[in-house]
This record gives C-alpha cells, sequence and structure tokens, in this order.
C-alpha cells in the first residue's frame, strides 16, 4: 500500500504574513530541476490587520482594518472604502493614519491585492453617523459605547464620519471631580441647568419620539452665557476644542451634524455670523437634512438626516438677529429654536446665586477653568444608565409629562417650546435620581419652569407670527424711516423706489406708506389682513377716519392711499 498517495504532495503558493514588524509577501521561484521554494519576506507596509468587511447605507463596500498607532501605541480601527484600495486616493488615507506604505509599483500592487484578499469576514455596518445605532452609541470620536451584556460575536458597527475633533471626547479627570468643580453649582441657577440639561437631554430626543431643535441664549456679552456653553460642551468632551461659532457653520455643517447626531451642538456669539448663513444653519438643525448635493457618478447623493440639540448664544434673539439682515424666521422655526433671555434677572447675569463666588466673574471663571480641566463623564455615565437600565426612556417620557403638568395649559408653539423644555428637565432629574449630578430631586424641574417663564412673558402666549410681523415691521423701519425712501410730506418730488412720506403730527411723526410697499415689503409671506390687526393692535398702524386701513391722500388733484404708521416704532418698543 502506497501511503503517500493518501496525501497532497505540498505546493507553495505566493502568501502573505502580517506580523508585529510589518505586512510582507512571501513569493515563490522554481530552480532549474522543477522544485519551488519560497523566496525571502518582501516588505509591503507597517502591520495592518483585516478584521472584517463592511457596508455602509448606500450598499458601498469596505475592509475594516486595524492597526497601532505609531505615536501612541493605541489600537485603532476603520473603514478603507473598498473603490479607494490601489489607488492615490487610497494610499494616502492609509498614510494619514500614519502608516508607512512602501512605494514600489509592484509592492503597492501586492500590498492592494492584499487588502482585499486577506484576512477576516466579519461583517460590519459602516456609518458616517454619531449617535445611537441599536442598543450601542457611537461618540463623534468613533469610540463605541456598548451595553454591558452586549453578546460576544454581534454584528459591530464602526462610525467612518467626521473625526476632526476625535481628541476632545477622551474624557478628562472622574465625573466626582466634574460634580465638585461644576455640578454643585448648578443647583439654584436656571441658566446652567438649561445649559446642561440641554447637553443630557441630547441622547433621548430621538428615544423620546422628538424632532431636532435648541434653546438660543441671548443678552449682554458679560452676562456669563459662553460659560454656560462651556458648562454644556464639558458634559461630552473639552469645551475648549469643541466650541464652534455660528461663523464656522458655512461649510461642512452635514459632517458637523452627523458627527453630533443624537448629541449636542453648541454655537457661541452669533454676532459676527451672516444673517443669510445663520438661518440656513438653523433650517438645518431644525429640519435635520442635509441640501441635496450633486455625486461624481451622476444623479443626486442621498440627503442624509440627523437629531441634533442646539445649544446657541448671541447678544440679539434670534429672530431680531436674522430678520433685521433681511431673512426670514418663520413661526415654526421660533418654536423649535426659541431664543431665551440670558439675564436670569437677580442682576448677576445667567446665575441666579453664586454660591459664595464673591462675583459674577469670579464664579464664571471657576467655570471656565473646570470645564477645560474636567470633562467628557457625564455623558458617559447617562449613556450607561441608558443601557443598563432599559426603563430608563420610559422613565424620562413620564417626568416630560410631569413636567407639563406643572405648567399652564398650551397650545401651538408655546406647547412645542414647554415639550423640548421639558425633555431638558426631564434629563435633570434622571441624572439627579441616579446621583449623576449633585441636584437636589424636583430642583431640575424649578430651574427649567424658570426658563420657560422668561420665555413666555417675553414670547406673551406663544403666537410667534404676531412677533414676527411686528418684528419685520420694525425691520423695515428700521432701515428706511429716516432714508431717502420717505420724502418730506410737503415735497413735490419723490425718491426712486419711494415708499411714501413722513409727516410732523404734533409731537409724533407718521410714515404714510404705498400700498405696494407696505403690502410687500411689511406684510411680506403674512396676511395683509392679518398684519394690519396685529401692527393696530400694538397701537402702531393707524386707522382711518372711516374704520379702513388705507388713508386718503389728495395731492395734485389725485387722489392716494396710504397705510399710516405712528412713529418708527410701535409704542411698547420705542427706546
Amino acid at each position: 500500500m502506497n501511503t503517500a498517495a493518501e496525501f497532497d504532495t505540498y505546493t507553495p503558493r505566493p502568501r502573505y504574513e502580517c506580523t508585529r514588524s510589518g505586512v510582507y509577501h512571501i513569493g515563490i521561484k522554481t530552480d532549474k530541476e522543477g522544485n519551488t521554494s519560497e523566496t525571502p519576506p518582501v516588505w509591503l507596509s507597517d502591520p495592518i490587520r483585516l478584521i472584517g468587511r463592511g457596508t455602509d447605507g448606500t450598499g458601498s463596500h469596505y475592509r475594516i482594518i486595524e492597526w497601532k498607532d505609531r505615536l501612541t501605541g493605541a489600537a485603532k480601527q476603520a473603514a478603507v472604502p473598498a473603490a479607494e484600495i490601489g489607488s492615490v486616493q487610497g494610499w494616502q488615507r492609509l498614510q494619514s493614519y500614519g502608516l508607512t506604505i512602501l512605494s514600489g509599483r509592484t509592492k503597492r500592487e501586492r500590498l492592494a491585492d492584499y487588502l482585499q484578499t486577506e484576512g477576516q469576514d466579519t461583517p460590519y455596518t459602516v456609518t458616517a453617523q454619531a449617535g445611537w445605532h441599536d442598543k450601542a452609541y457611537i461618540l463623534p470620536s468613533g469610540e463605541t459605547i456598548q451595553p454591558e451584556n452586549t453578546p460576544k460575536g454581534q454584528a459591530k458597527t464602526i462610525y467612518n464620519g467626521d473625526k476632526s475633533r476625535a481628541a476632545a471626547y477622551s474624557p478628562a479627570g472622574t465625573l466626582d471631580d466634574w460634580n465638585a468643580a461644576i455640578g454643585k453649582h448648578l443647583t439654584g441657577n436656571s441658566r446652567l441647568c438649561l445649559a446642561v440639561g440641554t447637553a443630557l437631554a441630547a441622547p433621548l430626543i430621538g428615544l423620546l419620539g422628538m424632532e431636532a431643535g435648541g434653546f438660543h441664549l441671548f443678552g449682554d456679552s458679560r452676562d456669563g452665557k459662553s460659560t454656560a456653553a462651556r458648562a454644556a460642551l464639558s458634559v461630552w468632551g473639552n469645551p475648549t476644542a469643541l466650541m464652534q461659532t455660528w461663523t464656522g457653520t458655512s461649510h461642512g455643517f452635514s459632517n458637523l451634524a452627523n458627527a453630533r447626531n443624537d448629541g449636542l451642538l453648541v454655537l457661541d456669539e452669533i454676532g459676527q455670523a451672516n444673517p443669510r448663513q445663520v438661518a440656513q444653519t438653523a433650517y438645518s438643525v431644525i429640519n435635520g437634512i442635509s441640501k441635496v448635493q450633486g455625486a461624481k457618478e451622476g444623479g443626486n447623493r442621498e440627503s442624509t438626516r440627523w437629531k441634533v440639540l442646539l445649544f446657541s448664544t448671541g447678544e440679539k434673539p434670534l429672530e431680531n438677529f436674522v430678520e433685521r439682515g433681511g431673512e426670514k424666521w418663520q413661526a415654526g422655526q421660533a418654536a423649535r429654536l426659541p431664543s431665551i433671555p440670558g439675564n436670569a434677572g437677580k442682576g448677576l447675569g445667567i446665575y441666579d446665586t453664586l454660591h459664595n463666588f464673591e462675583s459674577r466673574a469670579l464664579l464664571s471663571e471657576h467655570i471656565n477653568q473646570s470645564a477645560a480641566a474636567n470633562y467628557g463623564t457625564l455623558g458617559r455615565a447617562l449613556i450607561t444608565l441608558i443601557q443598563d437600565n432599559p426603563e430608563t426612556v420610559q422613565t424620562a417620557r413620564t417626568l416630560q409629562d410631569d413636567f407639563m403638568q406643572t405648567l399652564p395649559a398650551l397650545n401651538g408653539q408655546a406647547r412645542t417650546v414647554a415639550l423640548r423644555l421639558a425633555a431638558t428637565a426631564a434629563a435633570l432629574e434622571l441624572a439627579a435620581r441616579a446621583r449623576l449630578i449633585p441636584l437636589p430631586i424636583g430642583s431640575g424641574f424649578t430651574a427649567i419652569k424658570q426658563c420657560f417663564e422668561d420665555w413666555h412673558g417675553r414670547a406673551g402666549s406663544g403666537k410667534y407670527e404676531d412677533q414676527a410681523i411686528i418684528g419685520q415691521a420694525e425691520a423695515f423701519m428700521s432701515i428706511h424711516a429716516h432714508g431717502m425712501r420717505f420724502s418730506d410730506w410737503s415735497d413735490h418730488h419723490t425718491n426712486h423706489d419711494h415708499a411714501g412720506y413722513r409727516k410732523q403730527a404734533g409731537e409724533d411723526v407718521e410714515y404714510w406708506i404705498n400700498p405696494p410697499t407696505f403690502e410687500i415689503e411689511i406684510c411680506g409671506s403674512y396676511d395683509k389682513a392679518k398684519t394690519c390687526e396685529v401692527l393696530h393692535a400694538v397701537g402702531w398702524l393707524l386707522k382711518a377716519e372711516n374704520g379702513r386701513w388705507q388713508h386718503q391722500r389728495k395731492r395734485n388733484g389725485a387722489l392716494s392711499r396710504y397705510y399710516v404708521l405712528k412713529n418708527e416704532a410701535p409704542p411698547e418698543t420705542e427706546e
């Protein structure tokens, strides 16, 4: 019996090895007698382990790689688009990770084959969006917080989005450190509670079935608004690195929002931004969808969607800032991104109490310094709480309902604002009950209710449309009341783009506005009758003796009609 026939003859084949020192190609050679043997290993690159294959939401394929960072020694993972492998773009991507890739054509061809054919086939879902993916939560750094009881070998998700600020999401200090330096100052301070509560509510918004939105804190530059913004950011990461300004959002906003999906976005100091840019960014935040863009291969790219909770600051209310720049600020926008006074009304800027600090400046200095040294721990603790306690979301929903019961009956825009504030109050209460923050039970409700009342007192009963109409008229008059578009009452000649006449009436100045100007530039998209009623109700638009809105003026034998405003601003807003 020939036992040798029972065994296959070993035939050397070209192969790859990935060792601690790198990726090697081992070829074969044949001598004159026809015997084959392996050639010495050829070094191709730094070690690159191939740990899986993935697809994204569009069906595109990826190789999932793992390597050790040359500087830190930390293990890192990334999804490399299969379409890039072997291309200049693909090599540049690998080199941007700090990997050494040899430049020879043959070596790169072999490395490309290695990346496509070798390694594990473990399935991955590739996403450019942070936030919740099933029960896992992806931070904007790409780090995935998994539930404690996640089965080993379960399908994995890998983040392949914007990691430009990944380092800022590495925590510093402990949660106890954060609470000792910042958390203890939440008690009794409504605006600090609003800021930190917004940060805590961010990952809950989607789970509660709510839409994207946020809050705009406005007031004097010395009030401490930016301090509140830094306190909010410190819940998730380094506020110094994570702070964004409205002026920096015109490019790449979709990437920015995707990286903060189910999370917090802070935009500080609106004052230097372009009103059009602000309006567009706010619209994107509120609607949670990117603009349609063309794809390289033709057609349009699929729009990306996100849910973020925005915390914004500025000296002016959003509606005033946007509309004085000639942009529209609709009722729905105001309800989803309401402007809340930053001044708490105690003569201490954003603070209701200073907690034994001698001045608000010293308290702000303390919070800013503490936030720069202690961050990223509270947000992680909240995610773990949600993951490990399935009843948490239902508890948050119940707390949200409980908060709404403390408010008067509301509808429309006021209710929309109240529900988002209620989510913020619920998040604070959850954290307080779990002892994640040193906030007395119920005091989060009290703080957020104060914010609601201050907003409600400013916005009236929540009929934002009325306020918007007045604001639009104010914006027009602030630009043109003293300009050349209005002629003096006795003038016989009118200017180009004539808007009407100025008439002295005792101590008042009446502005007689021609109908096309009034209906197009003051009414705008709002109903003409509605606009007249609103402006008359505040004592600004005058009715004619016959009870109609238009006044008559006879001039050069011809009869003309005008709408008449008493002074350049309504009585309640005159300075």
